[in-house]
């Protein structure tokens, strides 16, 4: 069972990783970037000496190692999942450098027993040795067994936010977004590891039929599609989004990205074939113009 206290309490030490052209490369394709070898753009960041970086590729730098399966967390770390994330950026990733995470614990959240228990960590990841500010990253992390832990009452309430619903009208641009069937293998490569997206006797102990696509490939493809639709209608790029990821996605499904303008800034969500939300409550903002 979670102890509020531990989590809270939590000591992280600072995470200094060093990437170059090839994981850039990695990430991109764990995007299923490249499935079109002949598309120019997809080949920036593929391809190109040196690339392009995905601007949502900070969500993948200088995590903790696998904090939530220590066992004295007290978290069922096979039934993990990312519930919402949240990534501002500040500035450009060059294709290679060495930055640093620095993260804490902002919240321990109980659902209720059987409806599974909330742990939302910040991260910061900052260039080494300047200290630059690059990116903040907020994750929510779903622990789907886990609820029912607050007996005495300790744990964080949700943070409040604004109601978000899709604007009661057609989106104003809709994106077809095509997953691989190898997608997650590929994706692990860039740190995530977590067997669930890999290994069928975990994903089926979890209750999945199979595998499931890892929600940051599913939420990096969505914000490249952001970003690179306003860069391509001379707007400037992605500077921030937010998303609750909430339904799995399988390697290999289609889905439709359903975009609405709003002041400058976007709201999204996107559905499988069959019409189920798997990303909602999306907002995206981007940089101002010069």
């Amino acid at each position: 069972m979670i102890d509020y206290d531990t989590l809270k309490a939590w000591r992280f030490a600072p995470v200094r990783q060093r990437y170059d052209a090839r994981d850039c490369r990695l990430y991109a394709l764990g995007l299923n970037l490249g499935a079109d070898p002949l598309d120019p753009d997809a080949l920036r960041f593929v391809a190109d000496d040196p690339p392009d970086v995905v601007c949502t590729m900070p969500m993948t730098l200088a995590r903790p190692a696998a904090w939530l399966a220590d066992p004295a967390t007290g978290i069922d770390y096979s039934r993990v999942v990312v519930g919402e994330s949240a990534l501002r950026l500040h500035a450009p990733l060059p294709p290679e450098a060495q930055v640093e995470g620095r993260h804490r614990v902002l919240r321990v959240t109980d659902k209720g027993a059987g409806r599974g228990a909330l742990v939302t960590l910040l991260r910061e990841i900052r260039a080494t040795g300047t200290g630059e500010l690059l990116a903040e990253y907020e994750q929510v992390a779903f622990c789907r067994g886990d609820g029912g832990f607050a007996v005495d009452g300790r744990h964080d309430p949700a943070p409040d936010r604004p109601g978000w619903a899709a604007p009661d009208r057609a989106p104003d641009a809709e994106i077809t977004l095509q997953t691989a069937p190898q997608q997650a293998l590929i994706y692990r490569l860039s740190g995530d590891m977590n067997p669930l997206h890999a290994d069928p006797a975990v994903a089926r102990r979890a209750g999945f039929d199979r595998p499931i696509l890892h929600g940051l490939s599913t939420l990096g493809m969505v914000g490249h599609a952001l970003d690179r639709r306003s860069r391509i209608a001379g707007r400037p790029g992605l500077s921030g989004l937010r998303a609750r990821l909430s339904a799995p996605v399988f390697p290999g499904e289609a889905l439709t990205l359903g975009i609405w303008h709003d002041d400058g800034a976007a709201l999204f969500c996107a559905r499988n074939a069959s019409g189920r939300e798997v990303v909602s409550h999306g907002e995206a903002n981007f940089h101002i113009m010069d």
